[in-house]
């Protein structure tokens, strides 16, 4: 075997685990856990818009009422 095969080969079994090892870490990677949940969060928006709907409606029932009387 020549200088040229022996680096060969340990170049291939370094690069195997190389790939071995990121695979590893992705796999044992922790999730992160979010502060609200994606249901709360959509709760959370429909209530606000909610409340913003109202809120215009009254606005609208308002200036209804002040057109017809005036």
């Amino acid at each position: 075997m020549t200088i040229n095969t022996i680096c060969l080969v340990l170049l291939v079994i370094a690069a195997y685990l190389n790939l071995y090892l990121t695979l590893n870490q992705k796999k044992h990677k922790k999730k992160t856990k979010l502060p609200i949940s994606y249901k709360e969060w959509r709760e959370k928006e429909e209530d606000e818009n909610f409340k913003s709907w109202l809120s215009n409606r009254e606005r609208l029932k308002d200036k209804r009422k002040e057109n017809i009387n005036n």
